[in-house]
């Protein structure tokens, strides 16, 4: 698998992930027969679990972001050595 594509699973890996926890509380807060008060607190502890299922999964995709960077900024300063290389003569003929 190329990085584009290790990106593209990855952020689509997430994007469900958001999608599915949005839909799956409003849900549940359109079906649930409680008082607001309850709701509200259902709502609270929701929030907090999102907070630290998103912090988990920062910290997982961690390294697997820093080598996508890092394989990013090799092949970057590749290409660019190489265009260097391609005006060398341009530049030794001025």
């Amino acid at each position: 698998m190329s990085n584009n594509e290790d990106r593209s699973v990855l952020l689509s890996v997430l994007a469900g992930i958001g999608i599915g926890a949005i839909v799956g509380a409003a849900v549940a807060l359109l079906l649930a027969p409680k008082s607001g008060q309850e709701t509200r607190e259902d709502l609270a502890k929701a929030v907090e679990r999102l907070k630290e299922s998103v912090s988990e999964l920062t910290q997982r995709l961690k390294p697997a972001l820093e080598t996508v960077a890092s394989t990013i900024r090799q092949k970057t300063a590749g290409v660019e050595s190489a265009e260097a290389g391609e005006h060398a003569p341009e530049q030794a003929q001025a």
